[in-house]
């Protein structure tokens, strides 16, 4: 059963911004899935015309919590999306040399090489001026570097630690660990379940500015969970999902002249459930 809510607003109505077409689309997706047809879950017909009218249009739709959705991910998976090419890794920070990868989903280039199953030799032999990777490959290579057993004497530029859904929190002590490891700084990239960069850090470290065209986060009123919807997975549907995590959202500029909501104080919440069976 879908709610047919039409938004409407006095005058000329405004263009309509991307991610309100993209919630256009996540909406779709959501009323032709299985959790949302065989639970008969209201839904709203379309985006609103205008983004001040967005959490009114949101807060009608029930969140979802994270362990209900892994439990069965085929109930939210979008059987009409078209297979997506490989994608460059995006890096708001401008050129970080030549970088080393350790996840799947990218587009390799003649500065980026993807090492889904590194050695400690390969690693080294490619001589990395960065890194990137989920958080939890990152602790483990600086595990092995402060042991002694590898060396990346070449590393200069950034590690890039991928959290999100899949990837979980990057905690203070993860921080401390990479920079004695590494002694290169530190940013963090919140990504989705197919590697979508939906929040990331600059090089004020203070926060993580939102990708407003690829995410909505939002509190959860009860308990402060951070929801997300997704506006740029095509296999999934993404709409509002607890993360098990919880942050502010602030509004205020950043020191790096960015003026794009961000996300602060990012962590887990007390109880953190695997999320291993998605990595």
């Amino acid at each position: 059963m879908r709610c047919f809510i039409r938004w409407k607003k006095r005058g000329v109505s405004p263009a309509r911004t991307v991610r309100l077409g993209r919630l256009d689309t996540v909406l779709d997706q959501a009323a032709r899935s299985g959790f949302y047809r065989r639970r008969q879950i209201t839904l709203p017909e379309c985006a609103p015309r205008n983004e001040e009218f967005l959490d009114r249009c949101l807060e009608g739709v029930p969140a979802v919590e994270l362990r209900e959705f892994l439990a069965s991910p085929a109930e939210f998976y979008n059987w009409d999306h078209q297979p997506r090419p490989l994608r460059p890794l995006e890096c708001p920070l401008g050129d970080v040399g030549k970088t080393a990868l350790l996840a799947e989903g990218f587009e390799e280039s003649d500065s980026l090489r993807l090492f889904s199953y590194v050695t400690h030799e390969e690693l080294e032999e490619f001589a990395p001026e960065s890194l990137a990777g989920p958080a939890s490959r990152l602790r483990s290579l600086a595990e092995a570097v402060m042991e002694g057993r590898m060396k990346v004497g070449s590393l200069r530029s950034a590690v890039i630690a991928f959290t999100g859904l899949r990837h979980g929190c990057l905690r203070q002590e993860d921080r401390d660990l990479l920079w004695k490891a590494f002694q290169a700084p530190v940013f963090e990239q919140f990504r989705g379940f197919s590697q979508e960069l939906l929040a990331w850090e600059c090089e004020a470290h203070d926060g993580l500015h939102i990708q407003g065209d690829n995410a909505i986060f939002e509190m959860a009123p009860r308990d402060s969970e951070l929801l997300l919807t997704c506006l740029s997975c095509p296999e999934y549907t993404l709409l509002r999902v607890g993360t098990e995590m919880t942050a502010r959202v602030v509004k205020r500029p950043c020191g790096c002249g960015e003026a794009s909501p961000r996300l602060m104080g990012l962590r887990s919440l007390p109880v953190r459930r695997s999320v291993a069976a998605m990595a």
